[in-house]
């Protein structure tokens, strides 16, 4: 599972990463961590990026917190998982500025993404990290 979700992700991460100065690794790494490597995909959304007023489409579905209660909530829904990559990209320069300027040092980025409430749970920041460096 891991193999074939870098496979087919590698490439764009690749390119966004140098175009926007990221390591590449950071998307691939927080992006298998919300899908689980690719299992849990709803609408191509990789990144579990709820509806966003400037795009069309959005479906609702049934998540799970980290306290393990299930919840309802409208997702933003992609023509294609790559196009995920690059809204989220769009969303963390937009509303996660600190985190985008920490956007070269997985560590201090993954940090300010749970500290400004990108995630709910409160490893978020560790668990990217055990996915980061085993990549």
């Amino acid at each position: 599972m891991k193999e074939k979700f870098l496979n087919k992700f590698s490439q764009t991460a690749i390119l966004l990463g140098r175009l926007i100065e990221m390591d590449p690794k950071i998307l691939l790494a927080q992006s298998a961590l919300e899908t689980g490597w690719g299992k849990h995909v709803v609408g191509n959304n990789l990144f579990g990026i709820k509806k966003l007023p400037w795009l069309a489409g959005g479906v609702k579905a049934k998540t799970k917190e980290f306290n393990g209660i299930e919840i309802h909530d409208v997702f933003q829904v992609f023509d294609c998982p790559e196009n995920s990559m690059i809204a989220y990209l769009v969303l963390i320069k937009e509303c996660y500025n600190r985190a985008w300027k920490m956007r070269a040092n997985p560590e201090r980025y993954f940090e300010l993404l749970q500290e400004l409430g990108y995630a709910t749970d409160p490893k978020y920041a560790q668990k990217c990290l055990n996915v980061y460096f085993r990549l």
